[in-house]
C-alpha cells in the first residue's frame, strides 16, 4: 500500500479484515506528499450506511483540513465482501474498526501519534467501545452518537415487547442455520411510514428523507440497502458504550444537534457526563440527529469543533505535514 500513488481527495483502496476484503476510500489533503507525516481519522458510519453517504462528506472535509481520512464499507455492506449482507453485528463491526486502525498504521505517511476515531450514530457507541481498549487511537469524536443501546432498546420497551423483538430475531437465526437462507426486513421501519402524521422535525421523518429518497437512498447510492437480516438486533442490544464511559481514558468530544435533544441527544450528554477526562460536549445549534449526516452548514460546524479538539489533544501540530 505504501507504493500506491494517491491523489488529493478521494482514492479508492481496500484492506483486509477478518479474512474479507473491505472496499474503502482514503481521502488525502491537497498538496499531499507521501514522504510527509499526517494526522489521520478512521470513520465508522451510522447503522447500515455505506461509505459514499455521510462518510464521504466528513472525510472530504477532514482532508481539506489536513487529515488523511478513511471511510470503508463494513463486512457485508456496500462494495465489501461478506456472505450475510447488511448484518449489523456490532462486534464484527468493532473488529473491522480495529483492523482499519491497523491498516492506517501501516501507511508510512500516517503519524501514529495523531490517529483519531470518528463514529456516527450507532458507530458512536462502537468507536467508544473500541477506544476503551485500543489506545492506538489518541482521541475520539462521536456525532449523533447512540451511546447507550441498553437505553435505546431495553429501557424504551416493556419486558413483553423486548422479549417479542428478541424472539423474532431468534426465529430468523434458527431459519438461517437450518436453511442457509437469510430473511430480510425493513430495519429502519421506513417502508410504511405515514409521513402526513409525522412531525417534520421527528427523527423518523428526517430518516425517511435521508434514506428513502434521492438525498442519500438507493436511488443515489445503489450499493446501499435499508434491508437487514431479521436477526440483526441480537448483537446491537448488547453493545452498550455507556457502561464503559468512566473507563474510556482517552480525550473525547461528543457532538449532537440541538433539535436532537428530543430524541438521541441525551444519549451523548449522558455519556459525556460519565466519561473520563479530558472531554468536551458540543451542541450544534439548529441541527438535528439527521441533519448532521449531510447538511453542509451543520457538518462544517461539527468538523470545525472536532478539528479543534483533535489539535488540542494531539502530540505536536496538526498543520499539514507538521
Amino acid at each position: 500500500m505504501s507504493n500506491l500513488i494517491l491523489n488529493p481527495g478521494k482514492n479508492e483502496i481496500s484492506f483486509k479484515s477478518q479474512g474479507y476484503t473491505l472496499a474503502a476510500n482514503l481521502y488525502v489533503p491537497e498538496g499531499f506528499d507521501a514522504s510527509g507525516s499526517y494526522p489521520s481519522v478512521i470513520y465508522s458510519p451510522p447503522f447500515n450506511q455505506v461509505k459514499e453517504q455521510s462518510g464521504a462528506i466528513y472525510c472530504r472535509k477532514l482532508a481539506e483540513r489536513g487529515y488523511v481520512a478513511l471511510a470503508f464499507d463494513h463486512i457485508g455492506y456496500g462494495d465489501s465482501e461478506g456472505e450475510i449482507r447488511n448484518y449489523e453485528n456490532s462486534f464484527i463491526k468493532m473488529e473491522s474498526i480495529r483492523d482499519g486502525v491497523s491498516f492506517l498504521g501501516t501507511l508510512p505517511f500516517v503519524n501514529r501519534d495523531r490517529l483519531f476515531g470518528l463514529g456516527m450514530c450507532a458507530s458512536g457507541g462502537y468507536i467508544a467501545l473500541v477506544a476503551t481498549t485500543d489506545k492506538r487511537l489518541k482521541a475520539i469524536a462521536t456525532i449523533s452518537g447512540m451511546m447507550s443501546n441498553q437505553t435505546s432498546y431495553f429501557k424504551t420497551m416493556d419486558r413483553e415487547t423486548v422479549c417479542a423483538v428478541i424472539a423474532t430475531a431468534n426465529t430468523g437465526r434458527q431459519k438461517f442455520y437450518e436453511t442457509g437462507e437469510v430473511e430480510y426486513m425493513d430495519a429502519l421501519g421506513m417502508e410504511n411510514l405515514d409521513l402526513d402524521t409525522l412531525s417534520k422535525d421527528s427523527a423518523q421523518y428526517e430518516g425517511y428523507q435521508f434514506y428513502m429518497t434521492k438525498r442519500a437512498g438507493a436511488q443515489t447510492y445503489p450499493n446501499y440497502s435499508h434491508q437487514s437480516p431479521t436477526f440483526l438486533l441480537e448483537a446491537p442490544m448488547l453493545a452498550d458504550a455507556q457502561s464503559y464511559a468512566p473507563y474510556l481514558y482517552m480525550p473525547y468530544i461528543g457532538i449532537y444537534g440541538e433539535k436532537a435533544l428530543q430524541d438521541t441527544g441525551p444519549l451523548t450528554v449522558k455519556f459525556y457526563e460519565a466519561a473520563s477526562e479530558p472531554k468536551e460536549l458540543v451542541e450544534i445549534s439548529g441541527a438535528s440527529h439527521v441533519s448532521l449526516y449531510d447538511i453542509e452548514e451543520d457538518v462544517d460546524r461539527a468538523v470545525a469543533a472536532m478539528d479543534t479538539f483533535f489539535q488540542k489533544h494531539s502530540r505536536g501540530s496538526l498543520i499539514n505535514n507538521g
